[in-house]
């Protein structure tokens, strides 16, 4: 007998049956972030004020819309954000309800700016030309 005995005969011309590899683990998620998005359902006043603060961005410089426009969407902001810190989870929209505050307050103030700017051109104008206000002598 000799030393080659205990081991198994080499395989055949097909080469070793090919075995599954194991099933592998989901990776872990990142720290953090959980695995499963929130299961809540949007708030309409988180949509609503980012589409009021959208219009507010984009409507500025049209006197008096902006600043409504922007103010609307703050005051939704602030509602919605009362509501989302008592919810426990249950409301979706956080994002949605900052962009609406960031973009409500920069419509705010440009449209602010563009109205002031516009009434004061209005009145030296209005003098420029000897127009005055209705009833002003």
């Amino acid at each position: 007998m000799n030393g080659f005995d205990s081991y198994p005969p080499p395989p055949g011309p097909g080469g070793p049956p090919e075995q599954a590899p194991p099933p592998m683990a989901p990776p872990p998620g990142m720290p953090g972030y959980p695995g499963a998005r929130p299961t809540g359902s949007t708030d309409n006043r988180a949509i609503g004020s980012l589409v009021l603060g959208i219009v507010a961005t984009v409507l500025c410089c049209l006197p008096l819309i902006g600043p409504i426009c922007g103010t609307i969407a703050i005051v939704l902001y602030a509602k919605f954000i009362g509501d989302f810190n008592a919810s426990g989870g249950r409301l979706v929209g956080k994002g949605m309800a900052i962009a609406g505050l960031v973009t409500g307050i920069i419509g705010v103030a440009i449209g602010l700016i563009y109205t002031i700017y516009w009434l004061i051109v209005g009145s030296v104008m209005g003098s420029i030309l000897g127009h005055g206000f209705p009833g002003a002598k």
